[in-house]
């Protein structure tokens, strides 16, 4: 049989492409559901998800009885979920994120830019009583673990 997560990329890639949306991640789950998680800028809609969903259940069908076999789920990341693709990153320029490197140290500050090989970030050095300085890192994504935005209210 084919290799699914392979070949729903491959179908996705001329959905996706005509309306500027970008894949983030496939998960086929043991337990049949298939999750599709894309995003646009600024944001994806819930009309774009349908649309996905209903173009590539349309296309996987004529090749096997998927909707037999798998769920398919289609939707934005959650706001908790960690940045996966560089897109992802140029997105949130500007906004707080929590980095967690690969040797375990967290680094938290402003995203000031991302490309293909490293990000940015702007740390804010605090005293008990005032901000001392604000430096600026540059984090290579070969040191990375994982991004998630942090949400301020």
């Amino acid at each position: 049989m084919i290799n699914l997560e392979n070949r729903i990329k491959e179908l996705l890639d001329k959905v996706l492409e005509e309306k500027n949306i970008y894949l983030i991640e496939i998960k086929v789950h043991a337990g049949r559901l298939v999750q599709v998680f894309a995003d646009r800028d600024p944001h994806i809609t819930i009309e774009e998800c349908a649309y996905i969903s209903q173009r590539l259940e349309k296309e996987l069908n004529k090749e096997f009885p998927f909707s037999e076999q798998y769920a398919l789920e289609v939707s934005s990341p959650g706001v908790g979920e960690p940045l996966k693709v560089l897109r992802q990153y140029k997105k949130c320029v500007g906004r707080t994120v929590e980095v967690l490197m690969l040797s375990g140290v967290k680094k938290t500050g402003t995203l000031l830019f991302a490309d293909e090989d490293k990000i940015l970030l702007e740390e804010t050095i605090r005293s008990k009583t005032k901000i001392v300085s604000q430096i600026q890192t540059e984090i290579p994504f070969l040191n990375i673990k994982s991004t998630v935005i942090i949400i301020k209210f």
